[in-house]
């Protein structure tokens, strides 16, 4: 045996003593794949989001539509109620008429859960190569539902406390001081930051402009064991990088490249319940596949080797663009942990999605 297959193996090893995959579940398969369908709704699935409801079950929200961007796409969201391994049919979330819903994130604050969303109008096509010359003036704006009963019934919508064009992608987190944030990003002109509330959602205001050489935006977010807030970012280089805030989110360090490698893509920064940081993201800075998840026992500073949880066959060029990306972690009771997923082909005549979830248990 060569000495790189014995390192694969080996790593492979290591990988296997902290996660094993148990199983697979759907949350929601597409139900036609034709983007110009005037009925097909529902067939671009995407952007999925995963919460631990305070009565147990698992809430899972994603935008829907005949395809990304379009002015017919909604936030929906499903339940389960035996830790993911069946979901409800689901239902619509929000839908504003002629604008596009998306990008819905959750915050858990105790009994209270909340779900921030964009809506507005992007003016990009679908199908495109290179969605960032596509993008364009945006006019967008955040709001905010929230519920104190597991998500039986849910707040109106309101406007969240932030300038427009700046958007959500990944959950947010309450610190162990009980300050609230959420990861944000403005697309435009690069910047990450979180949106900050000290007294339970009551007022929130924006921290951070951090930019990085190679461009960045979908902020994931994770405290620490030490109290420190941990922020990795989605760059265009080929690689992630981070930065951390010591003073609960107000200021952050200058952002480092932390060399590994990975697609440009939303990834996920979640911290388990014994300490230890968990990195979920697609390790390949060419295609949005594999996608791995890996442990960190000594708050980032180095990680354990990656398990595949799912994998896309890369197509020829010209073929239709599969991935497997915008991965989201929640923790159950018993310490397992689901993993919320999209599953993407996209091309000129055919565009779909599914949101697809895995269980992982650790060790």
């Amino acid at each position: 045996m060569t000495r790189p297959a014995v390192l694969l193996l080996l790593a492979c090893a290591a990988a296997a003593q902290e996660l094993r995959l148990e199983s697979r579940a759907m949350v929601f398969e597409h139900p036609s794949g034709d983007p110009y369908d005037g009925n097909n709704k529902f067939g671009f699935n995407h952007a999925a989001n995963i919460a631990l409801l305070p009565d147990g079950r698992l809430m899972a929200c994603w935008f829907s539509g005949p395809f990304e961007a379009s002015v017919h796409q909604s936030v929906i969201c499903n339940h389960s109620s035996n830790q993911g391994a069946n979901w409800t049919k689901p239902e619509i979330f929000s839908d504003f008429p002629r604008r596009s819903d998306f990008d819905p994130a959750f915050l858990r604050d105790g009994a209270r859960t909340w779900v921030f969303f964009s809506a507005g109008r992007w003016h990009r096509y679908p199908f495109v190569e290179n969605e960032r010359d596509n993008v364009g003036e945006k006019s967008f704006q955040i709001y905010s539902r929230h519920s104190d009963d597991s998500g039986k019934t849910w707040t109106p919508a309101q406007p969240a406390s932030v300038e427009p064009s700046f958007n959500c992608r990944n959950n947010g987190i309450k610190l162990s001081t009980g300050e609230l944030l959420l990861p944000l990003a403005k697309l435009r002109d690069g910047q990450s930051g979180v949106l900050k509330s000290a007294d339970s959602g009551k007022t929130w205001s924006r921290k951070g402009a951090i930019q990085t050489p190679q461009g960045q935006d979908e902020p994931t977010i994770a405290e620490t064991s030490s109290g420190a807030v941990l922020m990795y970012l989605r760059t265009g280089g080929g690689t992630l990088w981070k930065t951390v805030s010591r003073d609960k989110g107000d200021t952050w360090s200058t952002p480092e490249n932390t060399g590994i490698v990975a697609a440009r893509s939303s990834h996920s920064l979640f911290r388990l319940r014994d300490g230890r940081l968990l990195l979920t993201h697609d390790a390949s800075p060419a295609a949005r596949t594999p996608l791995t998840m890996r442990v960190s026992g000594d708050e980032g500073a180095t990680w354990g080797a990656p398990l595949t949880i799912a994998e896309a066959p890369i197509g020829k060029p010209g073929e239709p663009r599969r991935q497997v990306s915008y991965p989201s972690v929640a923790q159950l009771g018993d310490g397992s942990l689901v993993v919320v997923y999209s599953d993407i082909l996209i091309s000129d005549t055919l565009q779909y999605g599914d949101i697809r979830l895995v269980r992982v248990r650790l060790q």
